[in-house]
């Protein structure tokens, strides 16, 4: 006759097999509840597939034109003062200038009838003409007119020095001793990287969340309101087997919004990319590449997952669940919206462990070609331990409601 305990590893084994057996059977009960929901359709595969285009091509398109516009359209100027020392007659000359006459002008400017103000304040002692360039920085057009100022100011200064060197029989090209001449070193698909890497990582860190959103609250405060939930918890399965199952119900759609996201941003990309920019550049992703964004994409899922089911398993009504749902936005959106302004922080090892921070870093260095495999892996760890804990927080929820049934 065998043992007592050399039996108890198999009872163990039985018992986490049949756990397992009834989240999945859970899973698969609640995915198909979920997709019944249109809403779930629309926010995981629709509405990603029409927004990323219009994310990735057509506002970078809007913005290139507007700033053609800026550029190639004169500035409307008007002149305080003396005749500004020719500066005026080079700019008209060259049709970078539009000549005003306003009683006003000031008043003008602010109004934005006017870019600039041009101010002649005369020769400065012992030193050349100052001329002040008034502007609403609060305005493209006007910010655009002050570099246009600038310019012509430099071609003035230049066309004068010209003269006269010429005058005293001296080579102006031999008085210049440095010539800059920027040449990115940037390949065509690190391009193309850097323009994906400028808004895909908040896009793909919020759409996890809602992509999942009307799963979390369908298998959670909905369930409570049509009073399955409280039959599911006098079933046989664990309460682990129990948020196991839905939490998989909620992962499911959020990386479909991934997935269909990271490929409808890259063929937008691809298909748009001669009108993104000036330079060549090229969309592609490597198979390596691809395997890090899914890595830490599931592992960001994962996380967003788990806490919007514990959101909507603690909510006692739709309500209140959708409530936490936007201050769970706020606290996805912000780390995010950071990361253009970390500067030298980003390369601090203790940045990998912020959450959902370290994700959309680690998602813009995978697409720019920069990614450093132990951040990741530091980021996919700490966002696979939060999930778990998150999930754990589930199950405690879940429990508690059960003791006050």
């Amino acid at each position: 006759m065998m043992p007592a305990h050399e039996g108890l590893p198999a009872l163990g084994a039985a018992r986490a097999g049949a756990g397992w057996r009834a989240a999945l059977a859970i899973f698969r009960k609640d995915l198909v509840e979920v997709f019944r929901d249109r809403r779930t359709f629309i926010a995981a595969v629709l509405l990603p597939a029409i927004f990323m285009p219009v994310v990735v091509v057509v506002m970078p398109v809007l913005a290139r034109r507007q700033q053609a516009a800026l550029v190639e359209r004169p500035a409307h100027i008007a002149v305080e003062g003396g005749d500004t020392a020719g500066l005026v007659a080079l700019g008209f000359d060259e049709r970078v200038f539009s000549l005003v006459s306003t009683p006003d002008a000031r008043a003008a400017l602010l109004a934005g009838s006017l870019d600039a103000v041009l101010v002649d304040e005369g020769p400065a002692s012992g030193g050349p003409r100052v001329v002040a360039v008034l502007f609403d920085d609060t305005r493209p057009a006007s910010q655009a007119a002050v570099q246009k100022v600038t310019q012509v100011a430099a071609r003035l200064a230049l066309r004068d020095l010209e003269v006269a060197a010429r005058n005293r029989g001296i080579d102006l090209a031999r008085m210049i001793r440095v010539v800059v001449e920027p040449r990115n070193v940037a390949s065509p698909r690190r391009m193309g990287g850097a323009l994906l890497g400028t808004a895909l990582p908040f896009f793909l860190a919020v759409w996890l969340l809602l992509g999942g959103q009307y799963a979390a609250l369908d298998v959670g405060v909905g369930e409570r309101e049509r009073g399955s939930l409280e039959a599911l918890l006098v079933a046989p399965p664990s309460r682990w087997a129990i948020v196991a199952g839905k939490f998989l119900a909620v992962l499911a759609p959020a990386t479909l919004a991934l997935a269909v996201m990271l490929l409808t941003g890259m063929a937008a990309a691809k298909m748009g990319a001669r009108w993104l920019s000036n330079q060549p550049i090229e969309v592609a992703i490597s198979p390596g590449a691809a395997v890090w964004l899914l890595v830490v994409g599931l592992a960001l899922g994962g996380l967003l997952s788990a806490v919007q089911l514990g959101v909507s398993l603690a909510a006692r009504t739709l309500r209140e669940a959708q409530q936490g749902f936007t201050g769970l936005y706020l606290l996805v959106a912000l780390p995010v919206m950071l990361v253009p302004f970390l500067g030298d922080w980003a390369s601090q090892s203790w940045v990998w462990l912020v959450p959902v921070l370290n994700a959309a870093l680690a998602f813009r260095a995978i697409l720019v070609e920069t990614v450093v495999p132990a951040g990741v892996l530091w980021t996919a760890g700490s966002l696979g331990v939060l999930s778990l804990a998150a999930v754990a927080w589930g199950v405690q929820i879940v429990e508690r409601q059960s003791r006050l049934k």
